[in-house]
């Protein structure tokens, strides 16, 4: 049954890859002493996972400009679209005043906007199901507030990328330099060109920089774009600093149920429950547990089930359920790789799935040819 759907699901998934939805939250702020809004963008899957699933989080500054985020987001989505960084909940922070709200007096005052961050919107974003990895993005200005907060909060956040900063650099630098308990390595820092056309006043303040505290820049990650303008730094920088962050995640599982070029596994794998907790010990982002997405689930199945390894492939795909219990095609899949050991647990998959597309996918159009199908498969068994 499943290998007529497999034309079907290649336009569903294609055209929902970059499906994300976006939700407008506001909320009264304390700290600003007024109501402000945020933009989460959340995950195509987020309408499938269950609660376990926490995601990391990544916070975009400078969120009124849309030179700025509408390419960074495209970049955010492409990444996750080749699996090299994961998915997640990217908050984007529109400022009022942007000068007001970023600007530094000293290390050691709050900013309301420190507080907003750190506070009062990590309250309000729980019930997305954020998970502790956490990553903060700004430019110029805002770049320079976040690494201020970073230092202000460095448990908090996993990483902060400061894309051509200037404001306050030297005290900064300084500060993180006279610190022993902050993890420098979590820091990246870009720069432009240094021509008059280019980013020449940020980058000249940057070369100073680096020449006064060699040590510091030595530690952190850079990026030179040597031939970039001050705002096009953003959209090649930050690639580049994301996959290096995230450098773990598109290769978690190449050790389980490793194939050839045949794709047939390269040795037997060992017991079922060994190779269950290789998974699980496998599903971290940096320190932090991230389960497997949707694509892992399917492609560590496939491998088992290319050699016959059917029992192993429906273990994982269960798994699949408890973390995307409303995600159908894996109770299809289960369907298939059952209904001729156990048929009536196969027929529950098979039930489930049906249950899944007319509830979950009720708007999507595709899903009535797949239920034709179900309906067919269902006769055959005499059901």
């Amino acid at each position: 049954m499943k290998n007529k759907l497999i034309t079907i699901l290649v336009l569903f998934l294609s055209t929902t890859a970059f499906g994300q939805e976006t939700d407008t939250l506001s909320f009264y702020s304390e700290a600003f002493n007024e109501t402000r809004t945020v933009f989460v963008h959340k995950p195509e899957f987020y309408k499938y996972m269950s609660d376990s699933v926490k995601l990391p989080v990544i916070y975009l500054l400078d969120g009124q400009h849309e030179w700025f985020i509408n390419p960074l987001l495209s970049d955010i989505k492409y990444l996750q679209y080749t699996h090299e960084i994961p998915n997640a909940l990217v908050v984007v922070i529109p400022h009022n005043n942007r000068n007001l709200e970023c600007g530094i007096t000293n290390l050691e005052t709050e900013l309301p906007l420190d507080k907003f961050i750190t506070s009062e919107l990590d309250n309000e974003l729980e019930k997305y199901h954020p998970g502790h990895f956490r990553v903060i993005i700004g430019h110029s200005f805002s770049a320079s507030f976040s690494l201020y907060s970073y230092y202000k909060h460095p448990g908090f956040y996993s990483a902060v990328i400061a894309n051509t900063p200037f404001d306050e650099m030297e005290m900064l630098v300084n500060g993180f330099q006279q610190s022993d308990k902050i993890d420098k390595t979590k820091i990246s820092i870009s720069t432009g060109g240094i021509a008059g056309d280019k980013d020449f006043h940020h980058r000249e303040k940057y070369n100073q920089l680096k020449t006064a505290f060699p040590e510091f820049f030595n530690t952190i990650s850079v990026f030179e774009a040597d031939y970039s303008a001050h705002n096009a730094v953003p959209i090649v920088a930050t690639p580049s600093f994301l996959t290096k962050i995230f450098k773990d995640f598109s290769s978690r599982y190449t050790k389980i149920a490793e194939v050839n070029d045949e794709y047939r596994l390269i040795s037997n794998p060992e017991s079922l429950t060994k190779e269950i907790s290789k998974i699980s010990e496998a599903s971290k982002i940096g320190n932090f547990f991230y389960p497997p997405e949707i694509a892992d689930i399917n492609g560590i199945a496939s491998r088992y089930s290319y050699s016959g390894y059917d029992n192993y492939a429906a273990e994982v795909y269960t798994i699949g359920t408890k973390y995307y219990p409303r995600y159908y095609d894996f109770c299809l899949s289960l369907y298939d790789l059952l209904k001729t050991t156990d048929k009536e647990r196969a027929r529950l998959y098979l039930d489930k799935a049906v249950t899944l597309l007319t509830e979950t996918e009720k708007d999507w159009e595709g899903k009535d040819e797949i239920l034709k199908e179900i309906e067919a498969e269902k006769t055959k068994n005499g059901w």
